[in-house]
């Protein structure tokens, strides 16, 4: 059988004892210099992290995913034989006394759908007797029920009453959801299943042993449209913004024309459009490059995002800094090195600190801009007053209106720290501003990683 084993919530394949962990992290003596203890600095945070996963899976708090893993890469069982029938019984040939049962991983994509559907009419059906309640204490004893159309985000359409048509389409959608889930179960398993022991120690055993290696060809043709997606996404960005001027947009779209003539609207238009094509196709990219993390196969959303994070600074140091970089260089001096071509890596190297400018004013931005409105918080705290005040009429509403949603990673960290390491040497004075840049960063990151934050995953 094909499997890949994962441990499941980020423990350690370590072998652990029932009472201690003794590690040993000693190196041959000798003298070293600061410069080799530097050097060997990792190896140290190694074995900090090490111990500090072994201790987890030691420790007698009880965690769920400490007696599970998941099991990819299932092979079609054979025939007269269900898919859980077929893990069970391998894992109950190989771990007799600890293996305890599994579940077979589902497409779950037709369930979520009709599930989110029933919920989001639970909510409009609490919201519509939150406001038949609030109608009678407000005006006259017998109330005024809600009412709504049924078609277009309830602009057209029969009109129907509110509560009794969320009630009948609560009772349509409970059935039909309890139906699909049966479906689900027979028929779109997937070739990955949740194993669960009763024994921690077999957990992480199970975890650490490929049964089968399996080359997985479509990752490295994912490496590769990533590749290209980093190289060449702003040609299309350039195309688009060349297209996005308004002499061209009054040829492409001549129906525009009697528009974008009228003054305040031409200058608005040729002041940020071309901006706004970019702004919205670099909007475009995290979510894209989190689609292309998922197709590698990664089976957790925050691997997925982690690798999604990667790709993103990759592309913002070739694009940004690189980009910004080189290209401004090689420009002003493209004259001098058609006249001198073996002069390009000393009109490189000379004309390197012009650009020092542009990027001590991009930290400095991103210090004062950046974590300044993370702190403030002033936007969420706009669009929470307005909604409660006149959207919400139920606690839940309320509650679902003041979460502040996921934190997400922040990539362009990555960036900063790449912009000051290699600047500090041209121009110092970068330096406080990236130290101040991270120390607001900590003391922002810190407090909104707490209760403030609602992880998605």
């Amino acid at each position: 059988m094909c499997f890949l084993l994962h441990q499941l919530g980020g423990q350690s394949i370590v072998s652990a004892t029932d009472n201690s962990v003794q590690t040993n992290h000693t190196i041959s003596k000798g003298t070293f210099n600061d410069l080799d203890k530097l050097a060997m600095g990792h190896i140290n945070a190694y074995n900090h992290v090490s111990d500090l996963r072994a201790a987890a899976l030691i420790s007698p708090e009880v965690r769920a995913e400490k007696f599970a893993i998941l099991v990819r890469d299932i092979p079609h069982p054979p025939e007269g034989q269900t898919r859980k029938e077929q893990v069970d019984s391998y894992f109950q040939t190989i771990y007799p006394d600890t293996f305890y049962r599994s579940m077979v991983v589902t497409d779950n994509k037709e369930v979520n759908k009709i599930w989110e559907e029933l919920e989001g009419y639970k909510k409009k059906l609490a919201h519509a007797e939150a406001i038949y309640a609030e109608s009678k204490k407000n005006g006259k004893p017998e109330g005024i029920r809600p009412t709504n159309k049924t078609n277009c985000l309830g602009l057209t359409g029969k009109k129907v009453d509110s509560i009794e048509y969320y009630n009948e389409k609560i009772n349509e959608l409970i059935p039909k959801l309890e139906a699909e889930q049966k479906v689900t179960l027979r028929e779109k398993q997937h070739g990955s299943a949740l194993v669960f022991f009763n024994s921690r120690l077999t957990a992480a055993s199970a975890a650490q042993s490929l049964h089968a290696q399996m080359v997985d060809k479509w990752t490295y043709v994912i490496y590769v449209f990533v590749a290209l997606t980093i190289i060449f996404y702003m040609i299309p960005i350039a195309f688009i913004s060349a297209l996005t001027t308004l002499a061209n947009l009054e040829k492409l779209l001549p129906f525009l024309k009697p528009v974008v003539s009228m003054v305040t609207i031409k200058t608005a238009l040729e002041a940020y459009l071309p901006q706004l094509a970019l702004i919205i196709f670099l909007a475009i990219l995290p979510n894209f490059l989190l689609f292309l993390s998922k197709a590698e196969g990664i089976p957790s959303v925050s691997h997925a995002e982690r690798a999604a994070s990667g790709k993103y600074f990759y592309f913002t140091v070739f694009n940004v800094f690189i980009g910004v970089t080189i290209g401004g260089t090689l420009f002003e001096s493209l004259k001098s090195i058609e006249k001198d071509p073996n002069s390009a890596f000393t009109l490189l190297a000379t004309g390197l600190p012009a650009n020092a400018t542009f990027f001590l004013t991009y930290v400095a931005l991103k210090f004062f801009v950046g974590y300044g409105l993370e702190l403030s918080q002033i936007v969420p705290f706009i669009i929470y007053h307005l909604k409660r005040k006149y959207l919400c009429k139920t606690e839940a509403e309320r509650k679902e209106a003041w979460a502040p949603g996921d934190l997400g990673l922040a990539p362009g960290d990555l960036l900063v720290v790449t912009i000051v390491l290699c600047y500090s040497v041209i121009a110092p004075i970068i330096i406080p501003f990236g130290a101040l840049y991270f120390a607001l960063g900590w003391l922002v990151l810190r407090n909104q990683a707490s209760p403030p934050t609602i992880s998605n995953f």
